[in-house]
C-alpha cells in the first residue's frame, strides 16, 4: 500500500472500527491488524464472509489472483 500510495488516498479511520464486525479478529496477529484494516477499507480484501476474516486459513491461487487484480485496479495500474 505504501509503494502504490493507495494508503495515502484512504480516509483516516481507526483499525478497530474496520475489523470490529469480524468475530475472529483476535486470530489475526497484532502486527498485521493495521494492514488488514487498510486492505478492507481499500476494498482489496473482504474476508471469507461478512463476519469472518479467517486470518490463519490457507489462501487459494484464485483468491490471491482476485486480491492482486483488485489492488492493481484500485491503483489505476490496469
Amino acid at each position: 500500500m505504501k509503494i502504490t500510495e493507495l494508503k495515502a488516498k484512504l480516509p483516516a479511520q481507526a483499525t478497530e472500527a474496520m475489523i470490529r464486525p469480524y468475530t475472529d479478529k483476535a486470530d489475526a496477529s497484532e502486527w498485521a491488524q493495521n494492514s488488514i484494516a487498510d486492505g478492507i477499507q481499500a476494498g482489496i480484501v473482504s474476508g471469507r464472509s461478512n463476519s469472518l476474516l479467517s486470518p490463519k486459513a490457507y489462501i487459494t491461487r484464485a483468491e490471491v489472483a482476485a486480491i492482486i487484480q483488485r489492488l492493481l485496479q484500485k491503483c489505476d495500474f490496469i
